[in-house]
């Protein structure tokens, strides 16, 4: 039989051992929402700079979308001027009409190849990112971003060269 202290022995250390192991899940509980509460926050980091970067992309979108309208209105300028080849030659008959139609044709591909890629991109741009995870939605919309910022660049080459051929025969 036990003593009187020794029982009280027993239950000290039954009751440190309780408080403790009390403790440790205290300590775990308080770590997991810690946890839980960091990774909200960076998903919602991530949401941020996701919806950031979309405005980004549309950004460009809206700058480059103008620029398609004149696209057009060239396109037919183009036009004109390749079916008025004879009426060209006799108002200016040094003018290299082959030199020119080549020039015209090169130009009219580049305003067409210039439009469709931009339709293209705007059919496939996918705005909606519902049921995506954040990173997969990040990765898509920098990659968006990307192509956009190279059509961009497509279509000031594109304007560039329009004004240029266009200026050199006073087509307005």
């Amino acid at each position: 039989m036990r003593s009187i202290h020794e029982y009280n022995w027993m239950q000290t250390r039954m009751n440190n051992y309780l408080y403790m192991n009390k403790d440790k899940k205290m300590n775990t509980y308080f770590l997991g929402i810690s946890v839980l509460l960091i990774s909200c926050s960076a998903c919602n980091s991530m949401k941020n700079e996701n919806r950031q970067l979309q405005e980004e992309v549309i950004a460009v979108h809206d700058s480059i979308m103008p620029k398609m309208g004149l696209f057009v209105g060239n396109n037919l300028k183009v036009t004109t001027l390749l079916t008025k080849m004879d009426s060209l030659k006799q108002v200016h008959p040094d003018l290299d009409t082959s030199s020119l139609k080549q020039q015209l044709v090169n130009l009219q591909t580049d305003l067409k190849l210039t439009n469709e890629a931009m339709t293209d991109w705007m059919h496939n741009f996918d705005p909606e990112h519902e049921n995506k995870k954040p990173e997969e939605v990040h990765t898509y919309l920098q990659e968006q971003l990307q192509a956009i910022r190279r059509l961009k660049d497509q279509f000031s080459a594109t304007e560039q060269k329009s004004q240029h051929v266009l200026a050199t025969y006073r087509i307005k």
